[in-house]
């Protein structure tokens, strides 16, 4: 996977979810460990975490969007909120 940067579209799938559902959503930022406050130790495990907004369900202005946060191990695993995800980048 090349660098991801703001503005890039993925889709991810939850590994312990039954299906194959798929969410889709869009970067905002790309963070290191130390901008998310971490020691130098983390970087063993952990390469980058993305800041990201979901696309789905579409957004209405009644329902303000929520972030979330993408870590990308060292060991090229994916995870949101500690679940492990398949990630893939739009073209």
């Amino acid at each position: 996977m090349s660098q991801p940067k703001p503005g890039d579209r993925f889709s991810f799938s939850f590994l312990d979810e039954e299906g194959e559902r798929s969410h889709r959503a869009v970067v905002e930022s790309i963070l290191s460990n130390s901008e998310e406050g971490l020691s130098p130790e983390i970087d063993d495990y952990v390469a980058d975490w993305l800041e990201a907004l979901p696309l789905d369900p579409p957004p209405t202005s009644d329902v303000p969007v929520k972030s979330f946060t993408v870590m990308l191990g060292t060991n090229n695993k994916t995870y949101i909120q500690g679940r492990l995800v398949t990630l893939t980048f739009e073209h």
